[in-house]
């Protein structure tokens, strides 16, 4: 394990979550972002899934693509998600940034729900874009969610012959029933996830109403019991321990890893618990790194709202 010592500011680990997708911090790409401005628009088709992504080719030519994932009810259109595609761009970088099922604009692409264990459709959308580029080298940068599924994607490169030069996984949930533990526990985050996850799942009643058997659901307030209702009602899973098991990053998925790839949390990240990273550290491959601060997906430093991990991120692939 590293322990790294970035200029953290504000040290409070609520300011840091919240800041992580602040769009005042997109005031920085006010006067140009042009990773949105040249995007272009893609629809994955796979057996499995259609999955939404936008791709924006360097005005030079460049030699790798940043494959970049959201995290839960995030989007491409999230502010780190755009703000670490600006300073990748900037880098000389092309980029995808890659929606989940039910993410972003992309409800309509798909009858079923999305949950977590869908990772063959992504692995399945990672293949088609590597595909398109056999040339280029690949990074993949996910962050909580995101950063889970970039786990499990980097797990299945030798099965699914896919290539990293580097994978980035920031504050992923490692135990997710931990993580549904935390965040029921505080009123914050509940709250904040149940809104976004019913708002999701309200476009999605309107787009296809009879896939719900009944309307219990919209007056459900417990994060918890929202999830055993259609987790049961809507996968193969009968309850949620045997859904939060599905993906898990256990000690045989971080085996199966190959490439370089670096695990970032915080000790105070609020919705992840620390002690769950204790079966990341094994391997030559594989770095756990941490902060005393940071939150959750945070690392701002300071006034500039610029996070820490963009740069880390950068050093890693310039070396």
């Amino acid at each position: 394990m590293i322990i790294c010592q970035p200029p953290i500011k504000p040290k409070n680990k609520h300011l840091q979550s919240i800041l992580a997708s602040a769009k005042l911090r997109l005031l920085r790409l006010r006067k140009s972002n042009p990773v949105v401005e040249n995007e272009t628009k893609q629809i994955l088709k796979n057996p499995l899934a259609s999955l939404l992504g936008f791709y924006t080719k360097h005005a030079e030519e460049s030699d790798t693509v940043a494959i970049l994932l959201h995290g839960w009810e995030g989007s491409s259109q999230s502010t780190y998600i755009q703000l670490i595609a600006d300073s990748l761009y900037r880098q000389g970088l092309d980029i995808y940034r890659l929606n989940l099922r039910d993410h972003g604009d992309s409800h309509h692409m798909n009858e079923d729900l999305f949950h977590s264990c869908r990772i063959d459709e992504v692995v399945h959308a990672v293949k088609d874009i590597q595909a398109q580029f056999p040339d280029k080298k690949f990074i993949m940068c996910g962050f909580s969610l995101g950063g889970n599924f970039a786990l499990r994607v980097a797990a299945n490169t030798t099965d699914a012959g896919l290539s990293f030069a580097h994978v980035f996984a920031i504050s992923p949930p490692i135990i997710p029933k931990h993580s549904m533990q935390a965040i029921h526990a505080s009123k914050l985050y509940n709250k904040y996830f149940l809104r976004k996850w019913k708002r999701s799942l309200h476009i999605k009643h309107q787009l296809f109403p009879h896939i719900f058997s009944d309307h219990s659901w919209q007056q459900e307030e417990n994060l918890e019991r929202l999830t055993q209702m259609l987790i049961v009602a809507h996968t193969e899973y009968t309850s949620t321990d045997d859904y939060f098991n599905g993906y898990s990053i256990t000690p045989e998925i971080i085996s199966e890893i190959k490439c370089p790839t670096h695990v970032i949390t915080s000790w105070d990240d609020p919705v992840i618990p620390f002690k769950d990273f204790t079966t990341i550290d094994r391997l030559p491959q594989i770095k756990l790194i941490t902060s005393k601060q940071g939150g959750h997906c945070g690392f701002i430093q300071g006034w500039s709202m610029r996070s820490w991990i963009e740069d880390h991120v950068i050093n890693e692939i310039n070396q």
